[in-house]
């Protein structure tokens, strides 16, 4: 996980190799080493990208309906689905 690292630590993203982090830059660390780590020495850095509804608009209105299938042409031997 992208985290911003506010205290410089060594550390081992897989609990055998160890390395040096260091304060104000950037890193990819591992779930193993975040568990391990102060939480005081990074913050997690969120580039997960922002999902907008299309189907309301923001007054909350709802902006198109979606098409709902017809049941009875499901399944139907007559219509080649079986």
């Amino acid at each position: 996980m992208l985290c911003k690292i506010l205290k410089s630590f060594p550390g081992s993203q897989d609990g055998r190799f160890c390395e040096q982090f260091h304060a104000g830059t950037e890193a990819d660390l591992s779930e193993y080493l975040i568990a391990a780590a102060d939480p005081s020495w990074f913050e997690r850095i969120t580039t997960d990208p922002v999902i907008e509804n299309k189907a309301f608009s923001t007054d909350g209105q709802q902006t198109g309906k979606i098409p709902l299938r017809n049941k009875s042409k499901l399944n139907n031997p007559e219509n080649g689905n079986a």
